[in-house]
């Protein structure tokens, strides 16, 4: 039986950074692989001669379907444990790979990757960050970023291997030893140990309360009051939380169109396909860099997150801009760099300000409901950059259009803090206020009550 703490408060350390080791681990090989398979797309689009919109929808519906599912990630964990759920999810990701192996047509390979393997991932990583979430809270954005930094360095390391594994196995084998990387996810979803905090038995006397008053109710009312209770579907109801999370659909739907059409883009400049495939390697390394430092320097900044999280934005708005006029490889590998820097600004607060916005004791549904918003903008970003390709016969206007996402993405971001005071005064008593432990004077710290609370 799995050893359960029971804490006051966060810990901020202890076992919490065997945790942060784990999901560090988690996005280095899981995480990374999806946002690597650019490699991939190049050798499917070669292999099947299909258009780019169309080879691009493999990567779109894995990490789409990765993302969009979390919010059942969130739900299973709440019902059962996110270690029993990340296992789960590690043994279907790889299963979902060596089903690929037998593909013979693209939509194969729509099911198997996209849709198997992504739904698998879905159970491994939103489980994974809700942990942090529970374990840290002063330090939430240094332990955050020390463990999504793993996704750069990944990506830094993934994108070269794969591109050897597919020239000395072929795209089949190479899928198969994805598989067995996959399966790593197992022994890191064993070293998350189940902890429980003191507010979660405030929410649980609550819970009993509300289920209390509600005996005379309907009886066909109280299994839909439980579904939504379970997905957190009440978050959607705060106007912070909804607004952030179309700021960041609007980002990913620029970064998704970089990540998947880069090495397609390079290739067409001349560019050896190793070659091409260390670009990706580059923006990694950056990235895995820039995480840990800013996610150290948020929380002990002076100024706002929400606006630290603007300039990060920014930065990945002139490097999509930027990207076109970069003929040579070396232009390209510098606008990698600063789209690495730039992303590493941001990402180490996403996490941070779901917790914000959601509170600690609902932040897998937070993260879940997020990861919704980026699923649908994977889903979505790389087929119209593929169709623009395909209309244009480059993809120049495909990164112009993901510079116009990422300006768009900035200016929802700034709407949070002038939401924030009419919402507190608009939901009155559904709002639970929690204090602020960073710098961020200028956002109050909120969750939403569940259904029925009073």
């Amino acid at each position: 039986m799995a050893r359960v703490q029971v804490q006051d408060k966060a810990p901020d350390g202890g076992w919490g950074w065997v945790v942060v080791a784990a999901t560090f681990f988690i996005h280095a090989v899981l995480y990374a692989t999806c946002l690597s398979f650019g490699v991939f797309y190049a050798e499917f689009r070669e292999v099947f001669q299909e258009g780019a919109g169309i080879t691009s929808f493999t990567g779109s519906i894995l990490v789409a379907c990765l993302l969009v599912c979390s919010p059942l990630a969130g739900a299973l964990s709440n019902l059962t444990s996110c270690r029993a759920v990340i296992i789960a999810g590690s043994v279907i990701s790889a299963v979902g790979l060596i089903v690929s192996f037998f593909a013979q047509e693209m939509i194969h390979l729509f099911f198997s990757v996209g849709f198997l393997t992504g739904f698998g991932m879905s159970l491994v990583l939103s489980p994974s960050l809700a942990m942090i979430g529970r374990y840290f809270d002063k330090r939430h954005a240094t332990a955050n970023g020390i463990a999504i930094c793993g996704t750069g360095v990944g990506q830094f390391a993934l994108p070269p291997l794969f591109q050897f594994l597919i020239d000395e196995f072929g795209w089949r084998g190479a899928l198969l030893i994805v598989a067995g990387l996959m399966l790593n996810g197992c022994v890191c979803g064993a070293l998350l140990r189940p902890i429980h905090l003191k507010e979660d038995r405030r929410e649980e006397h609550a819970d009993t309360e509300t289920h209390n008053s509600d005996e005379t109710q309907a009886k066909g009312v109280a299994p839909l009051h439980q579904i939504m209770e379970t997905f957190d579907v009440t978050l959607l109801k705060h106007r912070p939380f909804l607004l952030f999370g179309m700021s960041l659909l609007w980002t990913i739907l620029g970064i998704s169109i970089i990540l998947v059409h880069l090495v397609a883009h390079a290739q067409m400049l001349g560019v050896g396909k190793t070659q091409a495939s260390f670009l990706l390697s580059v923006f990694g390394a950056c990235e895995a860099v820039s995480r840990p430092i800013n996610g150290w320097l948020s929380d002990r900044g002076k100024i706002s997150k929400i606006y630290y999280y603007a300039i990060g934005l920014s930065g990945l708005t002139i490097a999509n801009i930027a990207i076109p006029f970069a003929t040579t490889y070396v232009g390209l590998v510098v606008c990698m760099v600063f789209y690495g820097l730039s992303s590493g600004v941001f990402q180490p607060l996403i996490a941070v300000l779901v917790r914000k916005y959601s509170g600690v004791s609902r932040i897998s549904g937070g993260l879940g409901w997020n990861f919704v918003c980026q699923g649908v903008a994977f889903l979505l970003g790389p087929p119209i950059a593929g169709w623009l390709y395909d209309a244009t016969g480059n993809y120049d206007m495909s990164f112009y259009v993901a510079a116009i996402f990422t300006f768009l993405s900035v200016l929802v971001l700034l709407l949070i803090p002038c939401s924030t005071s009419s919402t507190s005064k608009t939901l009155g008593s559904d709002i639970g206020e929690l204090p602020d432990q960073t710098a961020d004077k200028a956002v109050v710290l909120k969750y939403v009550k569940r259904v029925g609370d009073v």
